[in-house]
């Protein structure tokens, strides 16, 4: 009985080491394959957030100041954490590819264009002067006959207008009339030709001195005619009527050619001379254009519209320009080629102009100064050379964290080191109103960590009212203020538009 007693326990003895062997052996693999599969997570994670380097740590761009150890959502903004790698330098802000495209970041490469301003004015139809005509009498007389008899009515060169009855001239045919049936002795040639002159000189047509020659007798009227063609735009005597020489009995508007007067803005005369090439067009005939030039610019202003007037002589075929017609007017400039960025790339915190340039790999503040703006392209005048790739959407968020790392405190030799500034609160909204006079925009704003605030809308004034240029009602942007109230408001130093998402 002892010795079953000793078999059996030697056997139970094998049993648990046998399980307790195979115990260790499950716990063992399972370690193993932990640590394999762990280390590759990881270096897949490291890999893709920091190609060829090691991940410090992970932050939330609007919260830069605080950092997280595993990537994921933030808990102040509903996105992704970016990571901090080890080899991103001073010189520059790096950003993942993934990272890139969850931001938007969008670049374009600055490049050299023609960029001649272009002014855009609006101008009427109206007759050029130059073709006007009067209709008149040289003698004294009275109107007995009128053959227009309102204005507007079209009229050719060569049209009777009307028969004026003139006792001067009548008695100077007469005169004539005697003359011619004198005998050369007594009327010699001399004596002829300066009584056929002084009919002349009196108005007489050709046609009727010729037909006294001939044996006709004096009229008792004689015919004006019209000088050129065009429309009547004045009659300045009626039947029955007396004129006297020098006064119109009607008035005559041209309209082979018009003027389009262009109404030009004051801020825009520098861009406007004698001779640049215009392009109109007509409300009256979409599609239509047609080219000229600026042949006059009028010496005055109006005090009203701040506007100058511009000239710009069109011919007028088939009479289609009628006086008083509506016109649009473009005015090209000429400005040489310059290098340009597009306008939304322009960071202008009122005191400085920053561009992002993405270089090596890395996203680098470079402050420019900037010329005129051409439409949506801003001239870059110094800071730039071309073919640098700008970025023009989400630039906001790299100059947040250059701003960060020191990189734009460097960008001005005067400024203070970058731990003795006070970090600038940023946040995200919607515009809800703006009054570019008063400097003042109010935004429906996120959370703002830095300042304890939840989502609000606030009236914020900004430095520099030129900041909200390019911005609208709706757009939803992002921006700094100043952490302590200046006034009745704080005060926005950067804002921009917010990248999509």
């Amino acid at each position: 009985m002892i010795r079953r007693t000793v078999i059996r326990l030697r056997t139970l003895d094998r049993r648990q080491q046998v399980m307790i062997a195979a115990a260790a052996a499950a716990i063992l693999l399972l370690v193993v394959l932990l640590l394999i599969f762990g280390r590759n997570g990881a270096d897949d994670t490291d890999d893709s957030a920091c190609p060829g380097s090691e991940v410090l740590y992970w932050y939330d761009p609007m919260v830069p100041d605080q950092r997280f150890d595993q990537p994921g959502k933030s808990p102040f903004m509903d996105m992704q954490l970016v990571p901090r790698c080890a080899d991103e330098a001073a010189g520059g802000v790096r950003v993942s590819p993934a990272m890139q495209q969850n931001l938007g970041i969008r670049t374009v490469e600055a490049r050299v264009m023609d960029i001649a301003p272009t002014v855009q004015a609006v101008g009427r139809v109206e007759m050029d002067e130059r073709l006007i005509a009067e209709v008149q009498t040289l003698t004294p007389g009275f109107v007995e006959q009128l053959t227009v008899r309102a204005e507007g009515e079209p009229v050719r060169r060569g049209q009777r207008i009307a028969s004026v009855y003139s006792p001067e001239l009548l008695t100077a045919q007469n005169e004539y009339k005697a003359v011619l049936a004198m005998p050369r002795e007594v009327a010699p040639a001399s004596l002829r030709q300066a009584a056929r002159e002084r009919l002349r000189l009196l108005g007489l047509p050709n046609a009727m001195i010729r037909r006294l020659e001939r044996g006709g007798a004096p009229q008792r009227n004689y015919p004006v005619f019209a000088p050129a063609s065009g429309v009547v735009t004045r009659i300045g005597a009626r039947p029955g009527a007396q004129v006297t020489p020098g006064q119109s009995i009607v008035t005559i508007g041209g309209l082979s050619r018009v003027w389009v007067i262009a109404e030009v803005p004051e801020t825009a005369l520098s861009d406007a001379r004698v001779g640049l090439p215009v392009r109109v067009t007509f409300p009256a005939y979409p599609g239509e254009t047609r080219a000229g030039t600026i042949d006059y610019i009028y010496p005055t202003l109006d005090p009203e519209s701040r506007t100058a007037r511009a000239r710009i002589t069109l011919a007028n075929p088939g009479l289609r320009l009628r006086e008083g017609m509506l016109a649009n007017v473009t005015i090209q400039g000429t400005g040489g080629m310059a290098l340009v960025v597009p306008t939304e790339a322009i960071i202008d915190t009122g005191r400085r102009k920053v561009v992002i340039v993405r270089r090596n790999g890395a996203f680098v503040p470079v402050e420019v100064e900037t010329g005129r703006e051409t439409g949506e392209l801003t001239q870059i005048s110094a800071g730039l050379e071309a073919g640098a790739e700008v970025v023009v959407s989400g630039q906001f968020l790299i100059d947040s964290e250059a701003s960060l790392t020191g990189v734009t405190e460097r960008l001005n030799a005067h400024a203070p080191p970058a731990g003795q500034r006070d970090q600038l609160p940023v946040a995200t909204g919607e515009i809800r109103s703006m009054d570019l006079q008063r400097g003042r925009v109010t935004i429906a704003h996120g959370p703002v960590p830095m300042m304890d605030w939840p989502p609000m809308t606030m009236t914020f004034a900004v430095r520099d009212p030129a900041m909200l240029r390019g911005l609208a009602r709706g757009d939803r942007v992002e921006f700094a203020f100043q952490p302590r109230q200046q006034g009745d408001a704080f005060v926005i130093e950067r804002i921009g538009k917010a990248p999509e998402r």
